[in-house]
């Protein structure tokens, strides 16, 4: 997973300091087994959403941020709230709390599809869910239990829709991170931060924030709270953005975005590099 990126100067420099706050393993040497660990998975993807916004910034300047999930960490650290090394210290630490969160509270996700968004929400009611992803208008993810999520599948094939497990460690997004959304709190309030220098939008909130205290009280909270994609694209669209990069591994918001609306031209970094 980006071989390519850390082959690159922004990304040997970036992977230098990484293992000065505590990361041994390059990026790309990770087997998909440790890939399938939280606590190793997060901040290597952390690690190449980074260095992927290090490349896209040489070639555009951008005038608004945001990340899904996860990536908020990245899409602070681009509009200057924290620098990269704070935000992946917080990363490391989430991706471990978060592995310990669902090794205590045994759980997963389930992505429902081809439902209205009423309808899913309904489904997560009724089968001791929670709603833990707005991702597209047709596609949102459950968190819960084990049975809760066998019982929302049946639900969901009931109403007619199709229901797709996801390959997670646990039942993120919900009250399950509880515990480990406290502990993290902890170490955010040993952490400034300033006002964003790039239009933010937050996922937990579909908004723009500008406020450094409101910002870090809604990471507080994020671990526990649904990510609401659909609702931050949008206001990507209302705010007059043409075009947007995704700058991490993989193209899924490049393709969510696309359901999402047809006023912005979503692009993988990976095809705007092929066309460089």
């Amino acid at each position: 997973m980006g071989r390519d990126l850390f082959l690159r100067p922004e990304g040997a420099e970036v992977c230098d300091l990484a293992k000065k706050l505590g990361w041994e393993k390059p990026v790309f040497e990770l087997s998909a087994e440790e890939l399938a660990r939280t606590s190793l998975a997060q901040p290597a993807i952390f690690l190449v959403e980074w260095v992927s916004f290090l490349v896209a910034k040489k070639l555009r300047i951008p005038a608004v941020v945001a990340g899904h999930s996860l990536g908020e960490f990245a899409a602070l650290a681009a509009a200057e709230v924290l620098s990269w090394p704070e935000a992946f210290s917080l990363v490391l630490l989430r991706g471990k709390l978060m592995e310990e969160a669902a090794e205590k509270f045994p759980g997963g996700m389930l992505a429902l599809l081809g439902l209205p968004q009423a309808e899913a929400e309904r489904i997560a009611q009724e089968s001791g869910c929670f709603v833990a992803n707005f991702n597209a208008p047709s596609q949102v993810v459950v968190a819960g239990k084990r049975e809760d999520l066998k019982k929302a599948e049946e639900l969901a094939q009931k109403a007619g829709g199709k229901a797709v497990p996801l390959p997670v460690a646990g039942a993120f997004h919900s009250p399950f991170m509880a515990e480990a959304a406290q502990r993290l709190a902890s170490a955010l309030e040993e952490l400034t931060f300033r006002p964003p220098k790039i239009t933010f939008i937050s996922s937990s909130t579909g908004e723009v924030e500008s406020q450094p205290t409101r910002i870090k009280e809604i990471l507080k909270a994020q671990m526990t709270a649904p990510v609401r994609w659909v609702t931050a694209v949008q206001r990507m669209a209302e705010l007059g953005v043409e075009e947007a990069w995704e700058v991490g591994p993989g193209q899924v918001l490049t393709r969510l975005g696309r359901r999402i609306t047809d006023r912005i031209s979503f692009r993988a970094l990976s095809e705007v590099l092929g066309h460089v």
